[in-house]
């Protein structure tokens, strides 16, 4: 049976919500009526089903239960959805409001070719006829926690119309809220202040080398008082956040875990240092479940706490979420583990499928971009699907992916990894050429495609044979003057191409990574490096770019930039300081 919405800009249906529609169906109602009618210029009104507004017409049902129509949910998980054909009507239902608005924008995409690529790009065909067969689509995304921490992710549209429920972003209640995390990060030092309590009690803190540690500390987790005032401080934040219902309870930025006789013994007893660390969490979590059944304590397994325990079992209420910090990602983690079995990569494999065997709620905190130099791209392009892939495989349920989160706008490719990453955060198994292809040909415009595609293939090229880390400096094979020569040329046929002011733009925000890795690559002697720093300084501001590299004054930076070639003095992160540590 065919159903036909609309056709020559005249409306066959009639949008309807239910009698008392949550906040987040009544903007999917208006984001449908309202994008249908700028793909068609074929107004579909929307009405509510109360009594007073009797059917019209065949309908669009925005929700489940809408004049007796009711489609089975019980397949979907919280964000999933279901468009389902009753009749002549059609339904578009998710086991939560924020699942019916993903469907309202998946709806959107199979039959007006809609998608959102950046926070203020977005396309759709346009159309004359809107003709809908029997159909019955059941989406439910790969992961139940999607976060893209990317600084230009963090718009709520963007969010919303690519499926993500990310912490970070600013997605109010009325287009479906979000995972909402108190307390994101690192939080021993928020449950039990070193500066409150380490000079009358210096026994709540790390045990190291026989000594209690004030700075770069862990709590001493087998310590009755700590559990006491950890527990205490926990209850208050869960009572003074009522509309959030994820907590961390997570180690701090640094590897000093406590080494005292107790939680040696728990650490050996179960074969890691996360022994001592899950004994503590699933006891948290015994304690407040009854109260607060449907709070989950969040709790990172980091640097030292990456191995699971042996015959431990994470509790139900617990969220794990494994850090992969010391990887390389120039190809899949798959496939380096099995050129190397001795990587990196090879032992955080066998730590996701662990900890997938003991953990109902196993996140990731996955990496996306040169922390040392946000200005370089990061050609993650096809390992981060394959990881993706992987990830689900070993029962992973919950992904993040940390690029460039500094205000301003960013560069490196940062838009197209956000949107690629958005898009295989919901379903892995998109195929992330054509991902690629549609946000090139979205964003910098059909005339750019062919020059921008070869950048990305030279990018992708320059990592066949080497590594690729979160810290490299421009002196890294990766990036050489053959690539900035020819990236050089690519942008600047690209720039010349541009049809409106918005291609023109995004494209010369991302020749900035060129400029940049042409400069710090120049000898300090070259009587032009110093013309093309200033003009890339110039540009940054122009930009608005606020940080080239994570958490350093943009001042500082130009001045390390202008004194080094290569922009390598300093170190770029904890990350290296972890290593000298270790």
């Amino acid at each position: 049976m065919k159903r036909l919405i609309l056709d020559k800009g005249k409306c066959n249906y009639h949008i309807v919500t239910g009698t008392m529609p949550h906040e987040a169906e009544l903007y999917a109602a208006s984001q449908l009526s309202w994008y249908l009618y700028n793909a068609s210029k074929a107004f579909v009104p929307v009405f509510s089903s109360l009594e007073r507004c009797p059917k019209r017409s065949p309908e669009l049902c925005i929700g489940n239960n809408i004049r007796g129509i009711s489609v089975d949910t019980d397949c979907l998980s919280d964000d999933g959805f279901r468009i389902k054909t009753v009749g002549e009507d059609i339904v578009i239902a998710g086991k939560t409001p924020r699942g019916t608005l993903y469907g309202v924008y998946y709806f959107l995409e199979k039959y007006i070719n809609f998608r959102c690529f950046t926070k203020d790009i977005e396309t759709f065909d346009n159309i004359e006829k809107l003709e809908v067969e029997d159909l019955d689509i059941i989406e439910n995304p790969a992961f139940e926690y999607r976060e893209v921490y990317f600084r230009s992710a963090f718009d709520a549209d963007f969010c919303i119309k690519n499926g993500l429920n990310s912490n970070m972003a600013h997605i109010p209640k009325e287009r479906g809220g979000k995972m909402k995390f108190f307390n994101f990060h690192h939080s021993f030092c928020d449950l039990v202040p070193p500066e409150k309590y380490f000079d009358e009690h210096p026994e709540y803190f790390s045990l190291v080398n026989g000594e209690r540690q004030r700075e770069h500390t862990q709590l001493c987790l087998t310590n009755e008082d700590v559990y006491q005032i950890a527990l205490g401080t926990l209850r208050r934040w869960i009572k003074e956040n009522p509309d959030c219902k994820v907590f961390s309870v997570a180690q701090n930025d640094c590897f000093f875990y406590c080494t005292c006789p107790k939680c040696k013994e728990l650490d050996d007893r179960y074969s890691s240092p996360a022994g001592s660390l899950i004994t503590f969490i699933n006891r948290l979590a015994d304690d407040i479940k009854e109260d607060y059944p449907d709070v989950l304590i969040h709790t990172f397994a980091y640097q030292y706490s990456k191995k699971a325990p042996v015959g431990l079992t994470v509790a139900d209420n617990v969220i794990v979420r494994l850090c992969n910090i010391e990887c390389s990602w120039e190809k899949s983690m798959e496939k380096k583990a099995e050129e190397k079995p001795d990587s990196e990569s090879a032992g955080f494999i066998k730590n996701i499928s662990d900890w997938g065997k003991i953990c109902k709620h196993l996140y990731i905190w996955d990496y996306a971009c040169n922390f040392g130099n946000y200005l370089l791209p990061f050609p993650n392009y096809k390992s981060m699907p394959e990881n993706l892939r992987t990830y689900r495989k070993n029962n992973l349920v919950g992904v993040m992916q940390q690029g460039n989160f500094s205000y301003g706008e960013a560069s490196g490719m940062a838009d197209l990894e956000s949107y690629l990453a958005a898009r295989l955060l919901w379903n892995p198994d998109r195929d992330e050429d054509k991902i690629i292809d549609e946000f090139i040909l979205g964003v910098y415009g059909k005339k750019a495609h062919p020059y921008i595609r070869e950048y990305i293939d030279l990018l992708l090229k320059s990592i066949e044979k080497n590594d690729l880390y979160i810290f490299h400096n421009t002196d890294s094979p990766i990036y050489s003057d053959e690539l900035v020569e020819k990236a050089e040329k690519l942008f600047q046929s690209a720039i010349e191409t541009a049809d409106t002011e918005k291609q023109k733009w995004y494209l010369e925000k991302e020749y900035l990574s060129v400029m940049f890795m042409k400069a710090s690559r120049m000898p300090l002697e070259d009587p032009e490096r110093e013309k093309l720093i200033d003009e890339l300084y110039y540009q940054i501001k122009e930009f608005g770019i606020t940080e080239i590299r994570e958490r350093k004054n943009i001042e500082t930076s130009f001045e390390n930039l202008r004194k080094h070639r290569y922009f390598a003095s300093e170190i770029a992160s904890e990350y290296h300081l972890y290593y000298i540590m270790k």
